[in-house]
């Protein structure tokens, strides 16, 4: 049942459309199957990690994220739009040379990266929290679990997050043959311009949020 409750954890964790999953998508249509896949487990390991730190209830972290969260996302708006603009900026056309050439290599950047965007956001420990005590609460998790049963739930969750990146891959692979040059280059921009749009959101979203606490402490101060 844990690794039942895991699985269910790990495909709702990574079913959101984000920029993690965009970069997935845009990896297997213009890298090919093989770079989508490992862009994956990348995303896949971040999100373990994550789901692991929410899991084993470690609350000195979610605290420090909880009181940290402007900063938070400053750091990961600022990470995730040059992301963004990066890929704006690539030239498919290069690429797809590139990936002719080098047809049975398998790039280990893919997987890092695919790593470093997830794990930009270190709020997204708060969104595990959420899924991991809805799963709980459904009966998919004994509260006074053992190893075997904590192992279980963690294997579940990576098996999860695994395994949608793999359906997504599966899919990509039917569609990327209509897929031209032409159509890399309109996939870049708008897979970068919404990465991008997405780094910003957060920036604002923080600016937002600190105009906010200043107009209350000032509203405070005159009372």
């Amino acid at each position: 049942m844990a690794f039942l409750g895991g699985l269910m954890v790990g495909c709702m964790a990574s079913m959101p459309l984000g920029p993690t999953a965009i970069l997935c998508i845009q990896r297997n249509l213009s890298k090919g199957i093989p770079s989508g896949i490992v862009t994956g487990l990348g995303i896949a390991t971040s999100d373990t990690l994550y789901a692991s730190i929410a899991f084993f209830s470690l609350s000195f972290v979610t605290g420090f994220i909880e009181s940290n969260m402007l900063l938070i996302k400053c750091i990961a708006g600022v990470f995730i739009s040059i992301f963004g603009v990066n890929i704006f900026l690539k030239k498919p056309t290069m690429q797809i040379r590139r990936n002719q050439s080098d047809k049975d290599r398998t790039d280990w950047k893919d997987y890092i990266s695919g790593f470093l965007l997830s794990f930009a956001n270190p709020a997204y420990i708060l969104v595990h929290i959420a899924l991991i005590a809805t799963v709980k609460s459904m009966g998919f998790y004994d509260t006074e679990g053992n190893a075997f049963s904590n192992a279980s739930m963690i294997l579940g969750i990576f098996s999860g997050c695994a395994g949608w990146w793999l359906i997504i891959a599966s899919i990509m692979k039917v569609v990327r043959r209509w897929f031209r040059p032409r159509h890399m280059v309109w996939l870049n921009r708008i897979s970068g311009i919404i990465i991008t749009l997405i780094g910003v959101a957060l920036i604002i979203s923080m600016i937002s949020n600190i105009q906010i606490d200043i107009h209350f402490n000032e509203l405070f101060k005159t009372k």
